[in-house]
């Protein structure tokens, strides 16, 4: 056979290969199977419309990990509203509601079948503050109008805290139990790093020897025209790791009339520009998305799923595409942020120390160490101490990545499909 007539065949396998894959990849998608007769959907309309606006108005701030008084009654008035628009949870036999570390409530609602191990959903009561100028409305008004919700937890994340009542709410007054068990965690002090609410329930569940089929926190929404046309659920597998860095310089300060060649904000803008024009690696290809993107592969158009299919040689073309935007481009790497700058106290003098907070979302790839190590080699100057952070937030690791193929991706995927008419659902990372 001539070189030629190899390459032809060669040519053809490949191609062949292409279109194989494609085609497999493009046929698995399922329909999820009809709800049950006796799963009626529970209404969304005015009623629960109002109850988010009013929970809105409840200013349960959180400012610092030693909670204010305001927000200490703050946090009394959110738990009296939920006990008083849900009565049905709270007067239930079959549902237990305790009180932990003072704010923080934990519920179990008991299933017809003790022999399966329970699942746990978490909210959290708190929010952040919000800096009323930079909203279109007050974010504490709860304002409802034809096609919003408006205020600080209307995402984040007094709609889900709400979206669980409602769903409990209307199985007890249905006197509707489960067949599995199940335990509800709502901590109020999540915004500083939950160590008063999250980590004292888990703490309490431990030492009960309660252990979880699957825990659903807060996550990802459904998405509209982000990695593909029209809506995307993605459910969250992993979460990124927390890391805020302090950047300072130190040097000799001076008089504003004899400036010198560099000063403390000099050396410190030049670092921060350097970290927010320079991006971390990517980890395309050993990630959650590889799994999302063939997820994806049935729905989206052909061009795509020719490409997705066939990732083992469109891969580099992918990655690049993913990262041009930073919805995307978050997905496949650690990211940089640098949220806050201090230095300076008077309009003719020149600062001897400056500071940068810098925050990075660490993908489960990398380590603190790794991203530390790339910072030094970014910023490239050794006037520019990085030092740890703990004051803003708390520094957490990169979780381990679920499996998708589990059983609470699988409870999850199709309860959305079911209520989002077969949208497209996939493995994601928040």
């Amino acid at each position: 056979m001539s070189g030629r007539a190899v390459l032809y065949v060669l040519l053809c396998s490949v191609l062949a290969l292409l279109v194989g894959r494609t085609i497999w990849f493009g046929s698995r998608i399922v329909d999820p199977e009809p709800c049950g007769t006796n799963e009626e959907p529970i209404p969304v309309g005015d009623t629960q419309y109002t109850r988010l606006a009013k929970a809105i108005q409840i200013k349960t701030i959180s400012y610092t990990r030693s909670q204010s008084n305001q927000t200490k009654l703050a946090l009394i008035e959110l738990s009296n509203f939920l006990r008083r628009e849900y009565q049905h949870v709270f007067s239930s036999p079959y549902i237990d509601v305790e009180v932990v570390a003072n704010y923080s409530l934990l519920m179990r609602v008991a299933g017809q079948d003790a022999s399966l191990q329970p699942y746990l959903l978490m909210s959290h009561l708190d929010v952040v503050p919000a800096v009323s100028p930079e909203w279109q409305v007050d974010p504490f008004a709860g304002v409802v109008d034809e096609e919003f919700i408006w205020g600080r937890g209307a995402i984040d994340v007094k709609n889900t805290l709400l979206a669980i009542m409602e769903v409990v709410n209307s199985l007890a007054k249905a006197n509707q139990r489960p067949k599995r068990s199940f335990y509800i965690a709502f901590g109020h002090d999540e915004e500083v790093g939950g160590r008063q609410g999250a980590v004292r329930i888990a703490a309490l569940l431990k030492e009960r020897g309660v252990r979880f089929k699957f825990i659903l926190d807060e996550g990802l929404p459904v998405m509209e025209d982000i990695f593909m046309p029209g809506r995307l659920a993605t459910v969250g597998v992993a979460e990124k790791g927390i890391l805020t860095l302090r950047l300072s310089v130190n040097m000799t300060g001076g008089h504003s009339s004899l400036p010198m060649a560099e000063s403390a904000i000099s050396v410190l803008s030049r670092a921060v520009a350097r970290l927010s024009h320079t991006a971390h690696p990517h980890h395309f290809g050993s990630g959650i998305e590889v799994a999302m993107l063939e997820h994806l592969a049935p729905v989206v158009p052909l061009a795509k799923c020719f490409a997705i299919s066939n990732l083992w040689l469109f891969g580099p073309i992918v990655a690049w595409t993913l990262a041009q935007k930073g919805e995307t481009a978050a997905t496949i790497r650690t990211t940089t942020a640098v949220t806050i700058m201090r230095a300076g106290f008077k309009a003719n003098v020149i600062p001897g120390y400056a500071e940068a907070i810098v925050n990075h979302r660490v993908h489960p790839k990398d380590t603190f160490e790794d991203v530390i190590r790339r910072n030094h080699e970014i910023i490239n100057d050794a006037r520019v101490v990085i030092s740890v952070d703990e004051e803003e937030l708390l520094n957490t690791p990169p979780t381990p990545v679920s499996s998708w193929s589990s059983f609470g991706f699988s409870v999850i995927s199709k309860s959305v499909r079911q209520v989002f008419n077969s949208i497209p659902v996939a493995p994601g990372m928040f």
